[in-house]
């Protein structure tokens, strides 16, 4: 498993009415990995979750990156839920 490290986050707080984008981190998978953009999103129920960056094309969006893991995936999103509380949130 790759060591997760979140190296930088930009707070863009955006709420409505179920929730809504919280920010953006770059997240660091080992030192072979960097995700630019992961959006970090707070559900109407207070919980977080995390999704990868998109590409829109005419009016769809694609996941730019799409994790395999559900473990990985949860990891990345642990990290980041915890640099918010930790060094963003007031």
């Amino acid at each position: 498993m790759f060591e997760v490290e979140v190296v930088k986050f930009y707070p863009f707080e955006l709420p409505g009415r179920r929730g809504g984008l919280v920010g953006y981190a770059d997240v660091k998978l080992g030192d072979f990995l960097l995700i630019k953009a992961v959006r970090l999103m707070k559900n109407r129920y207070g919980g977080y979750y995390v999704q990868m960056p998109t590409l829109q094309s005419g009016d769809r969006n694609y996941e730019v990156v799409e994790v395999l893991s559900k473990d990985l995936l949860e990891e990345i999103r642990r990290k980041v839920v915890d640099y918010y509380r930790e060094e963003v949130k007031i």
